[in-house]
C-alpha cells in the first residue's frame, strides 16, 4: 500500500489535474495560448512542412504570363509564386499546412491545369511578397 502511494506521488504529475478558479484559470489559459503561438512561430521559422500546388513548369515567358494572370485573379486570396528551378520556371499557387489540404485544393486546380500536382513548399518561396525569377 505504501509502495502504491509512493508510486502515485512520483507519477502523479504527468496526469494530474489542478483545479483553480477565477484569476488562476485566466492566467493558465493565457500562458497556454502564448505558448501555442510561440511554438507555431518557431515551427514556421524552423521550416515546418508546408505544401503548395504546382500549376506550371516550363518556359519563362509562359510562366510569367500565367503568374500575372493568376496574381490578378486569385492573388488577393492565395499566394502565387514563380520560381526558377533549373532548367524550368515553375508557378505555385496556395500554401497549405498538410498534404491532405493541398491534395484537396488540387482537385479545383486540375480543372484548368491538368498537369498540376501537390508538392512540398520550401519556406523561402512563400515569404511575404516573395517572387524570384
Amino acid at each position: 500500500m505504501v509502495f502504491a502511494l509512493l508510486a502515485l506521488q512520483l507519477l502523479g504529475n504527468a496526469d494530474s489535474v489542478q483545479i483553480g478558479a477565477g484569476q488562476a484559470i485566466d492566467q493558465a489559459v493565457t500562458a497556454s495560448l502564448a505558448n501555442n503561438k510561440l511554438q507555431t512561430k518557431q515551427a514556421t521559422e524552423q521550416g515546418a512542412e508546408r505544401y503548395t500546388v504546382q500549376v506550371y513548369a516550363g518556359r519563362r515567358i509562359d510562366a510569367n504570363s500565367l503568374y500575372m494572370r493568376l496574381t490578378d485573379s486569385v492573388g488577393a486570396v492565395l499566394p502565387v509564386v514563380i520560381h526558377f528551378d533549373e532548367p524550368q520556371f515553375k508557378v505555385f499557387v496556395g500554401i497549405y499546412g498538410s498534404r491532405i489540404e493541398a491534395e484537396y485544393a488540387l482537385r479545383k486546380w486540375r480543372a484548368n491545369f491538368p498537369t498540376s500536382f501537390a508538392v512540398q513548399a520550401p519556406n523561402e518561396r512563400f515569404k511575404k511578397n516573395a517572387s524570384s525569377n
